[in-house]
C-alpha cells in the first residue's frame, strides 16, 4: 500500500488551550546585515519571510546560531543554484552578535514539541503562507512567547525568530545586547567556510584580505 502524501498541517483550533513546553534557549545568535544597517534588530511585518505577516501581533527578527548558518540562510539560494556570489555584496556585509536574556520564553519547533502542538516539520519549512499562520497563532498564545527556535531550511540547524516591536517593545527587548563583530570578509573563518561549502565568487579580489576578527 502506497503511503499517502504528507501535507503540512494548519494550526489546530485548540492551539490556545495547549500547554506549550516553553524552554530556555541558547543566548548568543548571529546576523549578517548590509553595512548601511545601524542595528541588526529589525521587526519585520511584510509577510515575505517565515513567520512574519502584516496583521500578526508582533514583528519578527531572525537570527542564526552561527556565522556559517547565517551565511547559508542569507546567501543559500544563490549557492544552491551554483550562482557565483558577488564579491561587492559580501564585502558590504557585516556580522553582528545578538545576546538574549536568560528570561527569554522560547519554543522549539522540533523534537517533542511537534507532537504536543499537532504539527510536523513541514508546517515550518515548506509553504511560507502556512508557517506565517503558525507564527501568528503562536504569537497569540496565552504563554506569551518571546520567540521560536526552528530549523533553518537552508542551514538545517537552529535559527531564532524573535517576536517584538520597535514602537511598543516587549519586556525582554530591553535586555537585548548587540555587538558589531566586524566585516564579514574579515572574519578569520570566512575563506575556510567558503572552501568547505564549495562557494564560487564573482570578481574575486587579487589578494585575500587578512582576517581581523575571530569568534
Amino acid at each position: 500500500m502506497q503511503a499517502s502524501r504528507i501535507v503540512a498541517l494548519e494550526p489546530p483550533a485548540r492551539i490556545s488551550n495547549i500547554d506549550l513546553p516553553v524552554c530556555g534557549i541558547e543566548t548568543t545568535w548571529f546576523r549578517i546585515c548590509p553595512r548601511s544597517y545601524a542595528s541588526p534588530l529589525f521587526w519585520r511585518r511584510r509577510g515575505i519571510y517565515r513567520f512574519d505577516s502584516e496583521n500578526a501581533r508582533w514583528g519578527v527578527c531572525y537570527a542564526a546560531n552561527s556565522v556559517t548558518a547565517a551565511f547559508q540562510e542569507v546567501f543559500g539560494n544563490k549557492v544552491r543554484w551554483s550562482t557565483p556570489l558577488d564579491w561587492s555584496e559580501l564585502r558590504d556585509s557585516r556580522v553582528w552578535s545578538i545576546s538574549i536574556p536568560p528570561t527569554f520564553q522560547g519554543l522549539n519547533l522540533f523534537g517533542e514539541t511537534l507532537t504536543v502542538i499537532d504539527a510536523t516539520l513541514q508546517c515550518f519549512v515548506s509553504n511560507y503562507a502556512k508557517s506565517q499562520r503558525w507564527g501568528a497563532a503562536l504569537m497569540n498564545h496565552p504563554a506569551n512567547l518571546d520567540g521560536l527556535v526552528y530549523l533553518g531550511r537552508r542551514c538545517g540547524t537552529h535559527c531564532l525568530a524573535m517576536f517584538g516591536d520597535e514602537a511598543s517593545p516587549r519586556e525582554y527587548q530591553k535586555s537585548l545586547k548587540t555587538e558589531l563583530l566586524g566585516d564579514f570578509v574579515c572574519w578569520n573563518g570566512f575563506w575556510p567556510m567558503l572552501d568547505r561549502l564549495k562557494v564560487r565568487i564573482m570578481s574575486l579580489p587579487k589578494s585575500r584580505r587578512r582576517a581581523s576578527w575571530s569568534l
